[in-house]
């Protein structure tokens, strides 16, 4: 009976303490989910800054030199913003009377991991269309965000329809921003979500340096995700669905041409990395085409709400060089120059 008592105790004791971890494992994690979105992470606060409607924004006139690459591919970025926060040398004035503006938003690989700003596909754009018509002036505006997912699209809209832009272009990184649109919700902290970014984050340590070589943000980390939680796949394109539909409201209300391009991985543009990353991470065929199963979902649902899109996939994945960086998987200056150019090609602009 004493024995069993003692049992007993013991095992209360465990589970206490068990559940005494598990508390402190949740406020940690929270912790480490909140203080992102606080902007005050040492490479946030020197380039972006909290906003009410955008969650975040970069910082205006600033001048920031980043020194990285690979052994092969030794870089030097210059980050630098307008005096409105854009990826932009020249200044934002008053609009001209004959100006077509178009406002260029999405994420880091808009924004731009190149040495200029004039080398990216939206100053590259403006460049051919300017070259291409003496009558009008196209100012094409880039708006670009590391991090920005569906839910920064519509902020983004919201802070900068008093610019009256007659174009809205998002270009979706289709290699995680499906993946980050619940972390951006408000209720990210609920314990499900906690639970799978911490299981993410803990499964992520036990893997063998090969895999940790590879950057994972861009497209690895989400198709492992969704590998692992293949209902979030769902819930991911409802909220991207959730927010395209108030994006095309307001671009409706305000006389705003709405287009959405979607921006390929390397994992979708190129066969043999594709094979590579498949292999080394055991999955099967249907595992390392969620991505690209999610796209064409997005895409088949933006052509029925009369959205007009473009699949940059093709392009990207015939051009004869090079289309990424080695380092972090982001588009490079070629990559840059074959969506500049496909974006002059094909996106019909509407006086």
């Amino acid at each position: 009976m004493k024995r069993l008592r003692l049992l007993l105790i013991n095992l209360y004791v465990l589970i206490g303490l068990l559940l005494l971890v598990g508390i402190i494992a949740y406020f940690i994690a929270v912790h480490r989910m909140q203080s992102f979105f606080e902007m005050t992470g040492p490479n946030q606060v020197a380039y972006l800054q909290k906003d009410s409607l955008a969650m975040f924004v970069h910082i205006p006139n600033i001048k920031i030199y980043d020194h990285w690459g690979t052994p092969q591919q030794k870089l030097t970025t210059e980050r630098r913003t307008n005096n409105l926060g854009f990826r932009e040398d020249n200044d934002i004035i008053e609009k001209r009377q004959n100006e077509y503006r178009i406002l260029v938003t999405g994420d880091s690989h808009t924004d731009g991991v190149l040495k200029h700003n004039p080398q990216s596909f939206v100053n590259i754009w403006e460049e051919k269309l300017n070259a291409s018509d003496s009558l009008s002036y196209y100012n094409c505006i880039n708006g670009g965000v590391g991090y920005y997912t569906f839910r920064n699209y519509l902020g983004f809209l919201k802070k900068y329809t008093h610019l009256k832009p007659d174009m809205y272009i998002i270009n979706v990184f289709t290699g995680n921003d499906f993946r980050e649109a619940p972390v951006f919700e408000d209720d990210r902290t609920n314990i499900t979500n906690v639970f799978k970014n911490t299981y993410t984050r803990i499964k992520k340590r036990f893997y063998k340096a090969e895999k940790k070589a590879i950057p994972f943000t861009q497209g690895i980390e989400q198709t492992l995700y969704f590998c692992s939680f293949p209902s979030e796949k769902e819930k991911s394109l409802r909220l991207a669905k959730k927010y395209m539909q108030e994006i095309k409201k307001i671009c409706k209300q305000e006389n705003i041409q709405l287009v959405v391009t979607l921006l390929p991985s390397k994992i979708e543009t190129n066969p043999i990395f594709k094979s590579k990353i498949q292999n080394l991470f055991d999955l099967n065929d249907d595992e390392i085409k969620t991505t690209e199963l999610l796209t064409n979902n997005f895409a088949s649902w933006l052509s029925s709400e009369n959205i007009l899109n473009y699949n940059l996939k093709q392009p990207l994945e015939q051009a004869t060089e090079k289309v990424f960086w080695d380092e972090d998987l982001h588009i490079n200056v070629k990559g840059h120059e074959v969506v500049g150019d496909f974006f002059f090609k094909n996106i019909k602009i509407k006086h």
